[in-house]
């Protein structure tokens, strides 16, 4: 008579080094870091965004140019800055924004943060440096209001 092998009587033991395992992780981490900390830094910290009771957050933030607008009270002047690049004339950006928008041809879209000291006639320059560029698709950068 034929001797029946057990197939589950020798347990193998399967050993996974962690050590690769952790470095691995907290370098994807420290990468998110890095990016996430590259992407905030390009936005000017010198906006204080406007208030809006319809505030939506921004869920897809591809295939799109922030222009932010600063204000100096004391000179009572505005600038512009794009890309990490500052702008004193608003028609300056229209070359810049016509680059930008055949990089990314899919839904462009031009983002303008306006601190809310901005008289609207500044506003004004930017949206026709951004209608010099051909691009139809404007959205405002605005803070969520809160009744608190």
């Amino acid at each position: 008579m034929a001797k029946k092998t057990d197939f589950y009587a020798e347990e193998e033991q399967c050993s996974i080094a962690m050590g690769p395992m952790l470095d691995c992780t907290f370098l994807l981490i420290l990468y998110f870091i890095s990016v996430s900390t590259i992407s905030a830094a390009k936005l000017s910290r010198k906006v204080s965004l406007p208030v809006a009771k319809n505030a939506l957050e921004e869920k897809d933030e591809s295939s799109r140019f922030v222009i932010d607008i600063e204000w100096d009270e004391g000179m009572n002047q505005a600038s512009f800055l794009a890309d990490s690049v500052p702008y004193f004339d608003a028609m300056d950006l229209s070359p810049v924004l016509q680059r930008a928008a055949r990089s990314k041809p899919k839904d462009f879209r031009v983002i303008i943060r306006g601190d809310r000291r901005v008289p609207y006639e500044v506003t004004q320059e930017v949206l026709a440096a951004v209608a010099n560029a051909n691009i139809p698709n404007v959205k405002f950068s605005t803070l969520e209001y809160s009744k608190d």
